[in-house]
This record gives structure tokens, sequence and C-alpha cells, in this order.
């Protein structure tokens, strides 16, 4: 994704629009949560997967009216919605509430009343409180984790995509790993749900010299969409509809050494991305169980009255073309945990064990 968003897509809206970014899921999936409880979850953790695109903020319209309110996220859904089949009578919606609009109340009711008719447990609204939690969540710190063990192997547990910090928490991570001898790594990504793709991406860019992280397929400002996130030798790129653009990015700190990649039914989205990515490009191993399935991203946009929506508008795949939504991934060694046992972290130790002595 370009910078300027966050790392996934610029939306060219009307003046009602400050600001748009991607996360992912489908309601038919396990894990979506009711609207009512979407953002009410206190711990960004546990947060139902979504990958998230953030896009250049435009000024907002000093007077907007409920009914204008109304409109815009209307004709958001028009233009971007991915599942084209469900908009077959959404017009009716364009006009339904015509003079019935009379305060903010009255154009949330209506709203979410629309969007719940699309039938998508990830497009839906955020009044003013539920976005500043979603604001907080964003924010959070201390999102990754690690240790050195058995002497020679980096142990790196990444909770969430879902915040700002998740890349440069765990840059920090690795360096700090590799300066302590570190000759294999253990990248623990279960019950991470996601969060925002440009974080997974900057992340996998610390684990690799070059290769394609992800393909975005779907419709956008009512047009067909395409997105390649690629990392290059010096620089990472954004793809969109045949345009370049170049961000900064660390160069790979992992260097040749083997990974292994902990995954489980609660590994979603950009996570998912990052493990297949790992695996498609860079032969890490992945140990655990099957993961969420969660393959489509959203545009998360900022609206008037400081309140937010986000609509799903495509599909995400992996570096050999594979896409995992309603899927999921199969890691290469199936094994569940049973008491207070981890079988999969003492799956993943031995085999990164094994794997650096391999040529």
């Amino acid at each position: 994704m370009k910078s300027r968003k966050l790392t996934l897509a610029s939306l060219a809206m009307a003046a009602l629009v400050v600001l748009a970014s991607v996360f992912v899921a489908d309601s038919n999936l396990p894990g979506a949560p009711p609207r009512a409880e979407r953002d009410t979850i206190a711990t960004i953790e546990h947060m139902a997967p979504i990958a998230v695109v953030h896009a250049a903020s435009a000024p907002v319209q000093a007077q907007v009216t409920p009914a204008e309110h109304y409109h815009k996220v209307w004709q958001i859904v028009r233009d971007n919605f991915l599942y084209q089949d469900r908009l077959a009578k959404f017009a009716d919606w364009e006009h339904k509430y015509d003079g019935k609009l009379n305060t903010q109340a009255d154009a949330e009711k209506a709203i979410n009343e629309m969007l719940d008719s699309l039938g998508d447990g990830y497009t839906y609204f955020r009044n003013a409180t539920q976005t500043q939690t979603k604001a907080r969540q964003t924010a959070i710190k201390n999102v990754v984790t690690s240790s050195l063990v058995n002497g020679n192997i980096g142990y790196i547990k990444i909770r969430t995509f879902g915040s700002e910090h998740a890349a440069s928490e765990t840059e920090a991570a690795l360096k700090a790993l590799v300066k302590l001898g570190a000759k294999s790594f253990v990248v623990d990504l279960r019950d991470n749900g996601g969060g925002y793709i440009n974080q997974a991406f900057a992340v996998y860019a610390m684990f690799t010299d070059s290769g394609v992280f992800a393909t975005i397929k779907g419709t956008k400002d009512g047009n067909t969409y395409l997105e390649e996130l690629i990392v290059q030798a010096k620089q990472l790129e954004d793809k969109e509809n045949g345009k370049s653009t170049f961000s900064n990015r660390v160069q790979n700190l992992v260097g040749n050494r083997p990974v292994v990649v902990l995954v489980n039914g609660s590994t979603a989205s950009a996570s998912e991305m990052l493990a297949g990515a790992l695996r498609d490009n860079n032969s890490a191993t992945l140990i655990g169980t099957q993961t969420f399935g969660k393959g489509i991203a959203q545009l998360n946009l900022d609206l008037p009255f400081k309140t937010s929506m986000q609509v799903t508008f495509a599909k995400l795949y992996q570096p050999k073309g594979s896409t995992i939504h309603g899927v999921g991934m199969t890691p290469d060694h199936v094994l569940t945990n049973s008491g207070q046992t981890d079988h999969q972290y003492d799956k993943a130790i031995l085999v990164a064990t094994e794997k650096m002595g391999q040529p």
C-alpha cells in the first residue's frame, strides 16, 4: 500500500470522507461478531479478524445534514462493496428515508439498517464513541514479545497487526534477538486476528530480501481494482492498478536463518498473509491447526460527526496465487495442544533446531 494510506488504498471521495483504511472477513465465517459487539471489545488482540487500508485525508464540510451523512455511506457502499451480487436491490435504499432523517440519531439508525441488509459482518458503521475506541486500539503498544530459547532460537510473539506499533516493535525484537545470537526463528501468530496490511507487509520485509507479499483484487470507486504489494531490494513497492509508489523498508534482519511459524484457528487476515508469504517465498514451516480463513479486505473510513465505517472491497491472494478466504491454511505439521502442554510450541522449537543443522 502507499505510505500515505498506511500501506493498503486512497479513496477519492466527496469532502464528507476524511480517511480510508482496510481490514478483512466474511460474516459466514466463525468469529464475525454481532454489530453491537464489534467495537466494544476491550483488547485489540481479541478483535475479529480484519484487514485494513488507510487513504489520504480530505477536508470535512463545515455543515453536513443527517440526510447527506446517510447518502454518503450509501454511495461508499455502492462504489466499493466487493459482493456486487448483493447490491441488486441496493438502489432502493438511496431514497428510502428521504424526509425522515431529522437528527444524527435518525441517520445512524438508518445507516445501520442499510448496512445490515448486506449480510456482511465486516461492513459496518461506528458511532463517535466506537470510533474513539478504535483509535485507542490502533495506538496500543507492547503487542510484540520475544525471548531467546535454548541459547540460539529467537522466539517472537506478535499479538496483533491492528496496532500501528506492530512493525516497529517487531523490528526492535528481531534486532535484539540477532544481537543475542539467534540462529533460527519461531514466529508465533496464534490468536493474531490480523489488522493493518501495511504493518504485516513491513514485517515481512524484515524476513526477506525481495518478493511478493500479497495481491488485492476488488472494486474501488466503482472500478475494478488490482493492487500488488512487493518487497524490492531497497524499497517497498505498492503497485495500484499498474501505477507504483515506493516507501522505505527495513532491510532483511533474519538473513538466511530458518523460520518456523505457529498458527491456529484464530490466525486470520493480515497474519495469514504474513504466514503465507513466509511459506511461499521463504520456505518457512507452519505448525499448528487450520487458520481462520479470512481473505478479504476492508476500507476503513472516517466520516462526519467523528464517526467512521468499514466496507469490504477486495479479496486477498497469497504470493503463489491462492486465496484462503473461507478455507484457511493447512500447516505443514498439524498439531493440537492438550491440557497445560503447548505441543505446538515444543514442535516449533524442535523443527527450528533441526533446520539450523540443514545446509
